[in-house]
């Protein structure tokens, strides 16, 4: 039997983590809201039109500051389909905990637990095989006005899958994120997110660099890259209120820097209201 090593990371997965650091870390980076929905749908093009990934995010807040802060409660579902006969799924649910340390700086902590699912099909008639088992993810933040630092462990169990005659080991990842907000004028915000993401082995670590700006409170411009495998353009609307509801939608063009002579690039949509 086989045996492999994966960074099975959403993190790799989805570009815009500066929207939702869920992705990366199940603590809480906000409190503005009493339900957030986030949506994300990335389409393959070229040779990789065949490439689909997906996620869904709900947030809930609970209580008050007055009770020592904000509790939330979260849904995580992601679907990545890699051509016809690769597919993996994640379900977790999520606690996490927001609390004031002062006027200027908060401190949140989030765990989340679920499954993963691999299932590969060797041939379009159906044979192949899936397996199922357990993740999770743990982290926090130390956040402040124009700023805010977490560190997350995700895959915490180790994770082994057999789906098929080979064995898949889900290494835990390591993950460092830093954010820094900037006010130009008072009709442009800038803000830098960077991400530092360690296997366990040490090996094939990753990091990103996501820029953004907002114009007039309503345009989102923005930029990325990964590990200099991937270069992503972003632009949207936020902020766009209907039903006493906040609306964000973006959409980006991931460039992904491979050695083949085809693109092998997508487009990602995302879409969240708060309310």
């Amino acid at each position: 039997m086989l045996f492999a090593q994966l960074n099975a990371t959403l993190y790799e997965d989805f570009t815009l983590t500066n929207l939702n650091p869920y992705l990366i870390n199940p603590s809480a980076s906000d409190s503005t809201y009493l339900l957030k929905v986030r949506l994300n749908n990335i389409n393959g093009i070229g040779i990789t039109r065949n490439v689909r990934r997906f996620y869904l995010d709900l947030d809930k807040r609970i209580g008050s500051r007055k009770n020592n802060g904000y509790h939330f409660l979260g849904l995580q579902v992601t679907n990545i389909k890699l051509g016809d006969y690769i597919s993996k799924s994640r379900l977790q649910m999520r606690y996490s905990w927001y609390a004031k340390l002062s006027k200027r700086a908060s401190i949140s902590s989030g765990v989340s637990l679920g499954f993963i699912n691999y299932s590969f099909l060797t041939t379009q008639g159906g044979t192949g095989g899936t397996d199922l088992g357990p993740d999770g993810a743990v982290g926090i933040h130390y956040l402040r006005q124009k700023s805010s630092i977490g560190f997350a462990i995700q895959q915490i169990f180790g994770t082994v899958l057999i789906p098929i005659n080979q064995s898949f080991s889900l290494q835990r990842l390591y993950n460092v994120d830093f954010t820094r907000k900037f006010q130009i004028s008072p009709n442009l915000d800038f803000s830098s997110q960077f991400v530092l993401q360690v296997p366990e082995s040490g090996q094939l670590y990753a990091y990103g660099v996501n820029l953004h700006a907002d114009l007039l409170n309503t345009v989102y411009l923005g930029a990325s890259n990964y590990s200099l495998r991937k270069t992503s353009a972003s632009v949207g609307v936020k902020r766009v209120v209907i039903f006493d509801s906040t609306f964000f939608l973006v959409v980006t063009y991931n460039m992904y820097h491979s050695q083949i002579p085809l693109p092998d690039n997508t487009v990602e949509v995302f879409l969240g209201f708060d309310m």
